[in-house]
């Protein structure tokens, strides 16, 4: 049985009973199993599964019991994603099972396989469909919804200091319509943060950093926020914390504030900008202007966060398009953002029941935007965009909510 081993992890090589070849790689946060090089594998340290390649694509499995599949399209068309019903994805969940009961059997049969890989073996495959169901009912005892992660964060510890959202009537958003906004007492999350460690166990190794929920946790006035914080801090310690903020809400606190915070751990905060043209914003639905943006990053900046900025593509159709790209690029620049500020792009996704634009979308020149659209908006924003230092710009990237699972 030839096996190695890195700075981090052991890898074990194996013949499996059918005669293809398998590398096991117990990592300090997950183990994953690579059957021929091509059927790769991934669980946490109680054997949920939570990545799976397959030759049909990729599949991202949430705690709630969730299949998210993602395929590359051909001929240079758009990705293809999917969220698979149950009798779809359970034989994906339920194959990866069996590759591992294969290489338990081809470990079970040489003398001197290590305890630890045997162990973790052993728990993936008591992961059965029934034990995933029962698993997944526990998360959301623990949890309760987790409904959107910046891409960067999607395998974070998401503890909900609130729940919902502070303004709830954007016209493109849905995520939290049915939600009252309300946060937590002290005790409350306490009581939280230790059902969640109750919940992970081991895995919680595979979340190295907090995220504060839910869509605007810290809103709350400093007084309240700041001993939630300390008890997030305190209880789950070493990991740093992220979170969302809207605009209108965080320039009003201050940047000794924002200190009190940084030194708690907080590391980065997540804006909503949507768009740099004032009339869009009011458009959408949502309150401040992006002066407001501006000013949160300066104070973040100045106690030494940084700033996730998020753009929204394809709002407001080409009606709005020209005034969206040249005010997004200013106002992005205004923020003198650097290289540990990020800013994400993310494609305006039409859903059911929306009260997008106040339902204002029969006009030709107010329908979102193509995908191939977009895309020129987002390269038109970054070729007049003018970082800090041009030499360290931020990085910017996709944010593709419907390629979210937790």
């Amino acid at each position: 049985m030839p096996s190695s081993r890195s700075a981090d992890a052991l890898f074990l090589r194996l013949t499996l009973a059918d005669g293809r070849t398998a590398t096991l790689r117990l990592g300090e946060a997950s183990t994953v199993l690579a059957v021929d090089d091509a059927l790769v594998s991934s669980w946490d340290l109680v054997g949920r599964p939570y990545a799976l390649v397959r030759e049909t694509g990729t599949y991202r499995r949430g705690l709630d019991g969730r299949l998210l599949w993602k395929c590359e399209a051909t001929a240079g068309g758009p990705r293809l994603r999917r969220r698979l019903p149950a009798d779809e994805g359970g034989p994906i969940v339920e194959a990866a099972r069996a590759e591992a009961g294969l290489a338990l059997a081809a470990l079970a049969a040489l003398a001197g396989s290590p305890a630890e890989a045997r162990r973790r073996l052993l728990q993936v495959v008591a992961m059965d469909d029934a034990a995933l169901r029962l698993d997944a009912g526990r998360f959301r005892a623990a949890s309760g919804p987790v409904g959107i992660l910046p891409p960067d964060q999607y395998l974070a510890l998401v503890v909900r200091v609130t729940e919902g959202c502070s303004w709830n009537a954007c016209t493109f958003c849905s995520l939290y319509r049915d939600m009252p906004f309300r946060w937590k007492g002290p005790g409350e999350l306490l009581a939280h943060v230790a059902a969640l460690r109750a919940y992970f166990g081991r895995s919680i190794a595979l979340r190295r950093s907090v995220f504060l929920g839910d869509a605007n946790a810290l809103c709350l006035t400093h007084e309240r926020l700041l001993p939630l914080v300390e008890i997030v801090a305190r209880e789950l310690p070493g990991r740093p914390l992220f979170s969302f903020l809207d605009a209108w809400t965080g320039q009003r606190k201050t940047a000794n504030e924002w200190r009190d915070c940084a030194r708690l751990g907080l590391r980065r905060v997540y804006l909503g900008l949507e768009t740099g043209d004032p009339a869009l914003l009011a458009w959408l639905g949502k309150p401040g202007a992006p002066r407001d943006a501006v000013d949160l990053v300066a104070s973040l900046r100045e106690a030494g966060i940084a700033a996730g900025v998020i753009v929204l593509l394809g709002a407001g159709g080409e009606r709005f398009a020209a005034a969206h790209a040249l005010g997004t690029a200013e106002t992005l620049s205004a923020m003198r953002l650097g290289p540990d500020d990020l800013v994400y792009f993310s494609e305006y996704v039409d859903e059911p029941g929306l009260a997008y634009g106040g339902g204002a979308t029969d006009a030709p020149d107010l329908r979102p935007l193509s995908a191939d659209r977009d895309a020129e908006v987002r390269r038109a924003i970054l070729d007049a965009f003018r970082p800090a230092d041009p030499a360290r710009p931020p990085r910017s990237a996709t944010y593709d909510l419907r390629e979210f699972v937790y």
